[in-house]
């Protein structure tokens, strides 16, 4: 089955730009050398200071392995000191899926 993990970031105030631009950058490289990462969405609110991002996986394992990947590291190193507090990364089970 596949996996969605959405993985919510608080913004400080003056870098939501940086932390959208790093997010979007690090989802397009992403899905390229990850065969798994089937598509994402990244949205934000800018007042209210939140980047969240949503990824389809096609499966549970490779989603929960993005945690230990070099790449996620690296990309977690660049937005720490732009969100305030740890991220909320949660897993769920993708049941419908629709887009025209």
């Amino acid at each position: 089955m596949s996996e969605v993990v959405e993985f919510t970031l608080n913004v400080k105030p003056g870098h939501y730009a940086d932390v959208l631009s790093l997010y979007s950058e690090f989802a397009h490289t992403y899905m390229e050398i990850n065969p798994a990462f089937v598509s994402m969405l990244v949205v934000g609110d800018e007042g209210a200071g939140i980047v969240r991002g949503i990824g389809v996986y096609s499966d549970h394992a490779e989603a929960a392995a993005v945690n230990s990947d070099s790449f996620f590291g690296d990309f977690m190193d660049a937005i720490e000191p732009l969100i305030e507090g740890a991220p909320s990364r949660v897993l769920l089970d993708l049941v419908h899926a629709w887009s025209k």
